[in-house]
């Protein structure tokens, strides 16, 4: 009898130490500046981690725990900030996730097509830029493999950086399925070499996770907003909430994003002032639903919080999803000073961008262009 008992126990401990595991195909890339990132992945267990980090001016490696309040952090989501770093330079990344109750360790240092993991800080300086843009995919619901149709090899080959445009999620209804659905599908397409960036729509504000979303999509600035310049571009990223007045039914008297849009209006304006702002060649502001004096609330509201500042400070193009088909609003409609660009779910947006000339080129899930707008930068 002790002998089956003994047995049961080894089988058990060695159940236990093979339980850690890093998933869904490893770690992504957030929040990428020109001197920071965060590095984000996930494990079945909670664990330790830590990050080692190669390249630039760091000699050997830099090691970077994930910690709070002096002390290490044992979780499954990992969130770890890496600060320090050089502009225009390219790092080498390596995730460890410890078991501190089997002292198991695992590790990755290989994207889902056995590449190295590597990303690269953003360049104030740099001369010519390109990204490609989507919106509205909620969770492919509309058009089947859509990640994969739009994020080609052959199309990512040499860009900056992807930008979502917000319901890239039906709802943050769990962990599970937000992971499953979306990171799964961009860390074997992207995500782990190449960051993206996220403007919060109003289907990523519902579900019983949706209070966790930084900790899948962290920020600088710990909102959903924020700003950053990257080569002649000044990009403005806006959270403009949920589309329907806080006392609607569906919320269950939850939602206070009134509130919300309003603080968001002051931290804007003290944005639109920066020095970065001021002298980029082009500004862009990335919004998921747009602004409208005539819309549902949110488009109102946030129109109402947003467009007097956005208005005096010579935006370029305003770009925007929500609505699920493509369209143009020129300047001067609703009241406002720059034009708003609706991308639409069923195409994508390839942007390319250097001192003198935004291009941007509306292209179906084929990549045929159908439309094509030119703006001239206004800098001498």
């Amino acid at each position: 009898m002790k002998k089956i008992f003994l047995m049961s126990i080894a089988i058990l401990f060695a159940f236990s130490a093979q339980a850690l595991e890093i998933l869904y195909n490893g770690a992504y890339l957030q929040g990428v500046t020109e001197s920071s990132a965060f590095i984000v992945w996930t494990t079945d267990v909670a664990s330790e981690s830590w990050v080692e980090i190669r390249g630039g001016d760091i000699k050997g490696k830099m090691v970077v725990h994930e910690t709070k309040l002096g002390n290490k952090l044992v979780r499954r989501n990992h969130i770890i900030p890496v600060t320090g770093l050089t502009p225009a330079t390219t790092y080498t990344y390596k995730v460890y996730a410890k078991d501190p109750k089997t002292s198991k360790v695992v590790s990755q240092s290989e994207n889902a097509k056995g590449g190295a993991l590597t990303f690269k800080t953003l360049d104030h300086s740099k001369e010519a830029i390109s990204w490609i843009m989507a919106t509205d995919i909620h969770y492919n619901k509309y058009i089947e493999n859509l990640f994969q149709r739009i994020f080609t090899p052959e199309r990512l080959e040499g860009r900056d950086f992807v930008i979502f445009d917000g319901d890239i999620a039906d709802s943050f209804s769990s962990e599970k399925r937000h992971y499953n659905d979306l990171f799964s599908t961009i860390t074997s397409t992207f995500a782990s070499n190449l960051q993206y960036y996220m403007a919060r729509g109003n289907h990523e504000t519902r579900g019983a996770a949706a209070n966790r979303y930084l900790d899948f999509h962290p920020t600088w600035t710990d909102m959903p907003y924020y700003a950053f310049r990257h080569g002649p571009v000044f990009f403005i990223f806006l959270d403009s909430g949920e589309d329907k007045p806080d006392s609607d039914i569906e919320y269950y008297g939850t939602a206070v994003f009134d509130e919300y849009r309003r603080v968001e209006g002051e931290w804007l304006a003290k944005v639109l002032e920066s020095k970065e702002c001021k002298e980029a060649a082009f500004r862009i502001v990335v919004n998921h639903i747009p602004l409208a004096s005539n819309s549902w609330h949110g488009g109102k509201h946030a129109h109402a919080m947003f467009a007097p500042h956005l208005e005096k400070a010579d935006i370029t193009i305003m770009l925007s999803g929500h609505l699920h088909r493509y369209s143009y609003r020129d300047a001067g409609r609703d009241n406002q000073t720059f034009p708003t660009m609706i991308i639409g779910a069923d195409g994508y947006l390839d942007v390319k961008a250097d001192s003198k000339t935004l291009t941007l080129e509306r292209k179906d899930l084929d990549g045929n262009v159908q439309h094509t707008f030119v703006f001239e930068s206004k800098k001498k």
